[in-house]
């Protein structure tokens, strides 16, 4: 019997399979709330909750960051389609920390989507209650003036938007938006 040979083999299959596991693609690898984060800056909407969902469950946040982290995982839900799992992340998001604008304008989101147009604005009037110059809400409360047949008030939501001076993506891309639902609906 060649013991060396059995061993060598035990080895390199051992090698192997942890190769496979390490480099499976499924397998969780140890996710951060940063990944959570920097996916939800990708289009991939089932990667965002599942890098989210493993850091969720990895246990050990609070305050803010698990905050952060719902309203991330939150907005893979939502992007997906999946309303009512969003307004659950949001909402918990918003009982962790209170004065999250992002969770508030995103559960508005999903609100809206459901053509539930009151609780939309109510979570859009918070999220501007907490940032009066979050130019997400001012835009997201004007389309859903806008859906809603109140075209002034739409109209009023997208020029103010406009007149906001943020530098953050979201606040570039929401003028851009505002610009251009505006321009649809005549100055």
């Amino acid at each position: 019997i060649n013991l060396q040979g059995i061993a060598m083999r035990r080895l390199g299959l051992a090698a192997l399979l942890t190769a496979f596991a390490l480099f499976s693609p499924g397998t969780v690898s140890a996710q951060t709330p940063d990944d959570c984060y920097k996916a939800g800056l990708q289009d991939d909407d089932n990667e965002l909750i599942r890098i989210c969902t493993a850091v969720l469950e990895k246990g050990g946040l609070e305050g803010n960051i698990l905050s952060t982290t719902l309203s991330n995982r939150g907005l893979g839900y939502l992007r997906s389609g999946q309303y009512d799992k969003a307004i659950i992340d949001f909402s918990e998001a918003i009982l962790i920390n209170p004065k999250n604008p992002f969770a508030f304008d995103n559960r508005g989101d999903a609100w809206r989507e459901k053509k539930n147009f009151d609780r939309a604005l109510a979570d859009y009037n918070e999220a501007l209650a907490i940032e009066p110059t979050f130019t997400s809400s001012l835009l997201n409360r004007g389309i859903t003036y806008e859906l809603a047949g109140d075209k002034a008030k739409a109209r009023a939501d997208y020029e103010a938007a406009l007149n906001q001076k943020g530098d953050r993506a979201i606040d570039k891309w929401a003028r851009e938006q505002a610009k251009n639902r505006l321009d649809k609906l005549g100055r």
